[in-house]
């Protein structure tokens, strides 16, 4: 399969995201579906390159990164601002059990297409 097609969704997905998290609770939901789609997105890339069970370690890692990359900008609070300020780009402050529900929705996700396919 092609990879510019995922990479490409990819980038879409975070646009959108940046753009309508001005909203910040209203829509919470969208961040924990962009979690699902995200993981759905990733597994199709990776397929490429990797069998299913390193799809699935794959999809977990990015995860981790993305969730280290939200607590460094939530306790940085000079770049939050920055981001919030520069790009209008909130970051709803995270705790533990939102970490744990957005790494399981991103595996669940890549679950999904390779149950799927």
């Amino acid at each position: 399969m092609n990879i510019i097609i995922p990479i490409f969704s990819i980038i879409v997905l975070v646009l959108i995201n940046i753009v309508l998290s001005y909203n910040e609770k209203k829509l919470y939901w969208l961040y924990e579906l962009s979690h699902f789609v995200g993981g759905f997105i990733l597994a199709v890339l990776f397929f490429n390159f990797l069998d299913k069970k390193s799809v699935l370690f794959a999809v977990l890692i990015v995860g981790c990164f993305w969730e280290i990359y939200e607590q460094f900008i939530n306790r940085n609070k000079t770049i939050k601002k920055f981001f919030e300020n520069k790009f209008r780009y909130y970051i709803i402050p995270s705790t533990l059990l939102d970490t744990l529900l957005d790494l399981s929705l991103a595996v669940v996700g890549a679950m999904f297409y390779l149950y799927l396919f």
